[in-house]
């Protein structure tokens, strides 16, 4: 069976800086990969709380109530999308499209 191709990572170095020092498992040279639960790199919810915090710190932003992916399945991609999300400016998320739709979809992950 084939193995599938490992999705690059979408971010930026801030985001991957912050993932690094709350993921004990990537060491100091490895790369988080964008498809690969991040339990796999030893997160745990307190170094979600921790790698959350980070990024509200370094991004200027709030993700409460966004983060709503289990732990054990959350993938670094995941979180850059939720991230993504928070930092759209408002204008962007409520403009309205035809027939009432938003500009984008904010995925699964996103609370409203």
């Amino acid at each position: 069976m084939a193995k599938s191709p490992m999705v690059h990572a979408p971010w930026n170095a801030k985001f991957e800086n912050v993932l690094r020092q709350g993921l004990p498992g990537l060491g100091t040279d490895g790369k988080p990969a964008a498809d690969v639960p991040m339990d796999a790199y030893g997160l745990d919810s307190m170094a979600l709380i921790g790698i959350v915090s980070g990024l509200e710190k370094a991004f200027g932003t709030t993700l409460a109530g966004q983060v709503v992916i289990p732990v054990h399945s959350l993938t670094a991609g995941q979180l850059w999308g939720i991230l993504s999300t928070a930092l759209q400016p408002s204008w962007d998320q409520e403009r309205p499209l035809a027939a009432g739709h938003r500009t984008r979809d904010l995925g699964p992950w996103a609370v409203a």
